[in-house]
């Protein structure tokens, strides 16, 4: 509510060790990343951290892990994160479940969260169609949570790990890489948005 401005830093620090960028089957790409107030009415601190890392363990399967995790804090003692500025966990990071659509919930509306982390595994199947060369099919494991609401910690089914199994498609076409996901959830909140079907214009690892 109301208005306001915002000036800020935002840097990244990246190295990246994979073999390629995409279907990647060697290497690691790790990076943290900050926001840093410097003028705001009312300031916070964001800090983020991205690991990825593959490994292939033959020529049929290709195996990787990944995390993000994100954390945003106010440095006012008066004021809390605006609503604008609150985290959730990007849909690619969590498949299974609608985008923004888990996590603290204030009346009828996800509010996001001060926290946020998402760990996947996925196993890629290159040679589940042989004919099709630019195509990647994989099975994963996708697992999440988000929680902390610094304006009222009363507000539940925030802390809760989520998580879904399923298959995704990576197609890669001339107009880009498109992805098709189909995926079952696991765990999750009764206020939580389950999704089994997502399509994506990017590549989803």
């Amino acid at each position: 509510e109301g208005s306001y401005i915002d000036t800020e830093l935002r840097y990244s620090i990246i190295q990246d060790k994979r073999d390629r960028r995409f279907q990647t089957t060697e290497g690691y790409r790790a990076s943290f990343n900050q926001k840093l107030p410097l003028y705001s009415e009312s300031p916070s601190i964001l800090n983020g951290m991205n690991y990825s890392a593959y490994h292939s363990f033959n020529e049929n399967i290709i195996g990787s892990v990944r995390f993000h995790g994100r954390a945003i804090n106010s440095l006012s003692d008066s004021d809390d994160v605006k609503l604008s500025e609150r985290l959730s966990i990007p849909s690619k990071y969590l498949r299974g479940f609608e985008s923004g659509r888990i996590g603290p919930v204030d009346g009828e509306d996800h509010v996001g969260g001060n926290y946020i982390t998402a760990l996947g595994f996925n196993a890629g199947l290159p040679k589940l169609l042989p004919n099709l060369t630019n195509a990647d099919i994989s099975l994963f494991f996708d697992a999440g949570n988000v929680w902390g609401v610094d304006y009222d910690d009363s507000i539940g089914e925030s802390n809760k790990i989520r998580s879904a199994i399923g298959l995704s498609v990576d197609w890669f076409t001339l107009i880009g890489p498109l992805n098709f996901s189909f995926s079952e959830d696991i765990t999750s909140a009764s206020t939580d948005k389950p999704e089994s079907f997502r399509f994506n214009i990017g590549t989803t690892f």
